[in-house]
């Protein structure tokens, strides 16, 4: 895995498809099973993203 920083705010990732398959696993666990701490807000985020990213593959070409 590789992070850039390109400016504020903003980075750029590159990852083999089973590095981002963990990360976006993960957050699907979080999502759906969180503990009673973690703050509404955070995971309503959490969630958003999730969203965006299953937008974004279905755009993805087939290889």
């Amino acid at each position: 895995m590789r992070l850039e920083r390109t400016r504020p705010g903003i980075l750029r990732v590159t990852a083999h498809a089973y590095e981002f398959a963990a990360l976006v696993a993960a957050a699907r666990y979080v999502a759906e099973s969180a503990p009673p701490d973690i703050p509404e807000q955070a995971l309503d985020q959490l969630r958003q993203v999730l969203r965006d990213y299953d937008t974004q593959t279905t755009l993805l070409p087939d290889l």
